[in-house]
């Protein structure tokens, strides 16, 4: 009987080891998984953070890398730029955002409104078939789609100079952001990402127009401080609106990282991580830096504890 009981309780404690989440479970259950960055400003994998980013990204098996901009650095050596015109992941599968960094490198300064966009040439982003740039060069639509499930990627211009956002954020580059949002037709296949180097700008559309966007869009992205946080736009639990994360820094905060995006079904929805790559390896992470996003629903926080698929 005592050998029965041990037994019994061994098994009982072994299902409860095989029950605990873990990230790298989470990348099985997913259908697919992508990851955002900015700030690295021109550093590569030679230096430890963007080591991390880079390895992690490719142990999670992330589709595509998404940017924020302030990927290029001047008076510096950028050696980003070599990794993203001759990796085969970042030169065909990185969509970088045009903003005040590339702007001061390609151009006279920082306000020199895109100049900065010679940085979509180093990964021939014109001559992708899923990608419509506009006659701007610098700002574009993008659709990466996996298992039926589409991926809309709108990057924005937004450079933190010059300071009048009317110039710097002027009226062209709201009205393609509403133009976009109007030709997609949105089902709960359809996840819907917004990105503009300087945040939290949704704050400066119309009333009308914000309210169409944070219920359309499933996620809204700034960067520039070096400090992730989440921008909230209500207070309303339940609201069925956009998740909106500032996406902190590569290399360059005092909580470097990047955010990984789990696409999961059943619901439909993204589970969103920033992951800090101060950390000795990619983990799971806590309250404020993990959510829940359901496609066209509500966003939740997560306990990794009772997490299901």
């Amino acid at each position: 009987m005592k050998l029965i009981l041990k037994l019994f309780f061994l098994l009982l404690a072994f299902q409860s080891i095989e029950a605990q989440m873990t990230i790298e479970k989470l990348d099985d259950m997913a259908i697919f998984s992508f990851a955002i960055m900015s700030d690295n400003k021109g550093y590569s994998v030679e230096e430890e953070n963007m080591y991390k980013c880079d390895q992690w990204i490719r142990e999670a098996g992330d589709r595509f890398i998404l940017g924020l901009g302030d990927h290029v650095k001047d008076n510096r050596t950028n050696p980003f730029l070599n990794l993203i015109k001759n990796d085969s992941l970042w030169h065909n599968h990185f969509y970088p955002n045009v903003a005040d960094g590339e702007n001061e490198f390609w151009g006279k300064n920082q306000a020199d409104w895109g100049a900065g966009y010679p940085i979509l040439e180093y990964v021939d982003l014109y001559n992708r078939k899923n990608v419509k740039v506009r006659d701007n060069k610098c700002e574009y639509y993008a659709v990466e789609s996996y298992d039926g499930i589409k991926v809309h990627i709108i990057q924005l211009h937004f450079s933190d100079s010059p300071s009048d956002p009317d110039i710097a954020f002027n009226e062209s580059s709201r009205k393609y952001l509403m133009d976009v949002l109007d030709g997609i037709k949105k089902t709960k296949k359809d996840i819907i990402v917004v990105l503009a180097h300087t945040g939290p700008w949704f704050d400066l559309l119309s009333k009308e127009r914000k309210a169409k966007l944070i219920k359309k869009a499933d996620l809204l992205l700034g960067a520039t401080t070096h400090v992730y946080k989440r921008y909230k736009i209500s207070d309303d639990k339940n609201a069925k609106e956009a998740l909106a994360l500032n996406t902190g820094a590569v290399a360059n905060s005092r909580i470097s990282g990047y955010l990984q995006i789990h696409v999961l079904k059943k619901p439909m929805r993204i589970i969103v991580q920033y992951q800090q790559t101060n950390k000795d390896s990619r983990e799971l992470q806590k309250e404020g830096f993990a959510y829940e996003k359901i496609i066209n629903g509500k966003i939740k926080t997560i306990n990794w504890n009772n997490f299901k698929h």
